[in-house]
């Protein structure tokens, strides 16, 4: 059991036990329909899945992270229930609809955290617009540099990924069997059995994205094209041990080159910590936010 930062606080409801409704919300961006979580009060942490996924890949995070926050968790055009973007779906389009968002919403700074896909996005609002993005969170993100080999595998694998999940028997399949996601969701977690079966049944009907062939090229673009050195404001990056998509070293090499950098590695964990370890996730970007106001 970890230890609460500031003093005694009480546990954060599980977020089976939440009513989700009140909170859920959508707004037209560039007449573009987004949809949005925006829950608990503090200073605004924004939520970015990786690809295929959806807000709700962050339901184990947001109960504990709202206690000092105010969590707004958004799917990205064209993945869960936002509409997508015209081809070719760039990434910088992608951080220039989460910007417009955060300004309809109010929203002058954050802290943006992006998982994989999601941390190109938060790189490129980063670069962007430093008065909005104060600080990053990069968890396993797609942003770290990695050679062209294992890119061209990566998005290879990500396009088959993307076929197989047109199939609707087969999201079906993921969301209610466990055997059947120990193998499609081996490359994305150490151990796909973690993913409970309340949590699959929120994600896995979700993962036919039409955002998704866009986005895999789009992002391997990103990758390219990433520096850095670019970054001015403090980051936070957060790995699993065991990460098949985004090795480890690549965390180690983007520390170093970025300016103010801190490293979390977990073990035991592969691609998707903030649900293979939420507790030591949540508990990383708390404290990190907790020394760096937004």
């Amino acid at each position: 059991m970890t230890q609460p930062l500031f003093g005694e606080v009480a546990p954060a409801p599980r977020w089976v036990d939440i009513d989700w409704g009140p909170f859920i919300h959508n707004r037209l961006v560039n007449e573009r329909r987004i949809r949005y979580v925006d829950y608990g009060s503090g200073p605004a942490l924004v939520l970015l899945h990786g690809m295929g996924a959806s807000w709700q890949w962050w339901l184990e995070n947001i109960p504990t992270l709202s206690r000092y926050h105010r969590v707004i968790a958004v799917d990205l055009p064209g993945f869960g229930n936002s509409e997508p973007l015209p081809p070719p779906a760039e990434m910088w389009a992608h951080a220039h609809t989460i910007s417009e968002l955060l300004g309809q919403l109010g929203v002058r700074s954050a802290t943006v955290a992006g998982h994989s896909m999601g941390g190109l996005v938060a790189l490129e609002m980063a670069t962007a617009n430093r008065e909005l993005v104060r600080n990053l969170v990069l968890v396993g993100a797609g942003g770290v540099p990695m050679t062209e080999r294992h890119l061209r595998i990566v998005l290879v694998m990500l396009r088959f990924f993307c076929v197989i999940l047109r199939l609707r028997f087969v999201r079906r399949v993921l969301a209610t069997k466990p055997s059947v996601r120990r193998v499609m969701l081996r490359a994305a977690f150490r151990d796909p059995d973690v993913m409970s079966a309340e949590l699959a049944a929120q994600t896995m009907p979700l993962l036919n994205a039409p955002g998704f062939i866009d986005a895999v090229a789009a992002s391997g673009r990103a990758v390219r094209a990433c520096v850095p050195e670019k970054i001015c404001c403090p980051v936070l990056l957060v790995w699993g041990e065991h990460d098949r998509l985004s090795p480890v070293h690549c965390a180690r090499d983007m520390h170093e080159r970025l300016p103010d950098s801190e490293l979390v590695v977990l073990g035991s964990a592969g691609h998707t910590v903030p649900i293979e370890r939420p507790e030591q996730f949540n508990d990383a970007v708390l404290a990190f936010t907790a020394t760096r106001p937004a």
